[in-house]
Parts: C-alpha cells; sequence; structure tokens
C-alpha cells in the first residue's frame, strides 16, 4: 500500500508538471502570435518566432549574453536575430542545445549591425554606446538625418576584423531603435547619431528567435507611430537570413 501511496504521489507530480509545461507553452504560442500582429511581420517564404524564456544573464567585459530556452527544439544558427515585441535585441551567439542557445546582446562591447534608416534608407553601421542607446556611423556628414527617424536592419554585408570577411547579415526591416541626437562636426566627415533602442535590455523575460528564411513585410495600413515597433519594421525584405 505504501508502495502504491508513493508511486501516485509521484505520477501526480508528474502531471503536476506536464499541465505547467503545457499552460507555458500556450503562454509562449499566444504571445508569439501577439508579436507577429504587433509587428506586421509576414513571411512570404517558410519562417517562423519561436518563443523562449530567458533563463539566465551572463555580463563580461567583452559581451553581454542571456541563455534563452524554448519549449520546442530549434535549429540554432550563429547569428540568428532574436527580437521582443519591441524589436531587435541581440543574436544567436553559442547553441547549449537542442531547446536552448545563448544570445548575445545588441549592447555587448565590440557588436556591430548592418542598419539604415527608414525614411531615407541611408545605411550605417549601429555600435553600443552605454545601456540602450548606440552610434549610428559612417553616415555622411550632409546626408539627411533628423530625431525621430526609425533605424532598421539592413542586409548589406558588414566587413570587420583584420582580415575583413564578410559577416552574416540580419534580416532587413527588423526594428531596432530612434534617432534621438544628430550633430554635424565641421572637422568630421560623418555625423554623430545617437540611436536610443527600441527593446529594453534590462527587462528581458520572453524574447522570440527568428527561425528559416523569408520576406519579412510590414502590414498593410500598420499605425504611423515612431514608437511602434510595427511602424520600426517598415525597411523592406530580406534575402539572407543568418
Amino acid at each position: 500500500v505504501g508502495r502504491v501511496r508513493r508511486e501516485n504521489a509521484s505520477l501526480r507530480a508528474e502531471v503536476a508538471a506536464l499541465r505547467s509545461e503545457r499552460e507555458s507553452a500556450a503562454r509562449l504560442r499566444r504571445e508569439r502570435d501577439e508579436l507577429r500582429q504587433a509587428l506586421g511581420l509576414l513571411d512570404a517564404a517558410p519562417a517562423d518566432l519561436v518563443p523562449c524564456e530567458v533563463q539566465r544573464r551572463r555580463v563580461a567585459a567583452s559581451a553581454s549574453l542571456i541563455l534563452v530556452r524554448s519549449v520546442e527544439a530549434v535549429a540554432w544558427e550563429r547569428y540568428q536575430p532574436v527580437i521582443t515585441v519591441e524589436g531587435l535585441v541581440g543574436r544567436v551567439h553559442t547553441p547549449a542545445g537542442p531547446s536552448a542557445a545563448w544570445v548575445e546582446l545588441l549592447n555587448s562591447p565590440g557588436v556591430g549591425v548592418s542598419c539604415q534608416l527608414v525614411r531615407t534608407g541611408l545605411p550605417g553601421i549601429l555600435h553600443p554606446l552605454e545601456g540602450d542607446e548606440f552610434d549610428l556611423a559612417l553616415v555622411g556628414r550632409d546626408e539627411d538625418v533628423q530625431v525621430g527617424d526609425r533605424v532598421v536592419t539592413s542586409d548589406v554585408g558588414l566587413l570587420q576584423g583584420e582580415a575583413a570577411a564578410s559577416q552574416e547579415t540580419l534580416p532587413r526591416g527588423l526594428p531596432v531603435g530612434v534617432v534621438v541626437d544628430v550633430e554635424s562636426p565641421p572637422e568630421q566627415l560623418f555625423k554623430r547619431i545617437r540611436v536610443k533602442s527600441l527593446a529594453s535590455f534590462s527587462r528581458l523575460d520572453v524574447v522570440f528567435a527568428v527561425v528559416g528564411r523569408g520576406d519579412w513585410l510590414i502590414a498593410a495600413g500598420a499605425p504611423p507611430d515612431s514608437t511602434h515597433a510595427a511602424d520600426a519594421a517598415a525597411g523592406g525584405t530580406a534575402e539572407a537570413q543568418p
């Protein structure tokens, strides 16, 4: 009788754990669907947004990383974009198993991301400054850049390192940030452009890994709100996926 009671207790615990996992999976899928609607993302080719929970954070002098875990197996690839409802937060750094991976945040030292301005299409390279602020480099001093301009990812290749090897690009059009300050120093060739991230790097709970290849477009009729991630996604299409 005692053995049967122990087995029943163990089975009840397993049932409770499975029920909790099922509810968690359902919640993540709901948030994924809400994200699709908020960003207005339509995939013309097979692609998916896989919900992941942030489980750990690792901050070092060389990188800021988060460990994310999905309720399902993911075909992780280096440089896969990871986003929130607000916008891009990082890219996959190292897979940690079928359903987990370490993600390097955009505000990690040394990160460079090819971006462009939505209004003019001007390209630039986004580098972290401090917290949720960034510098958009290599934009000419005489170019048209205004406070409030939205910044999205670009599919233009980025060359970096001594060997100048081409780095895989992120899909074009993922929302990144908004311009908050512009200066044109007369003694320099390029503007100084400060960009504030749409996403908060200090409050990450659920994120979404972009899996697969596809054309990411803004849905028709999206509201013209510069603080809304859906509007910031109006950068166009993507043909390359990291």
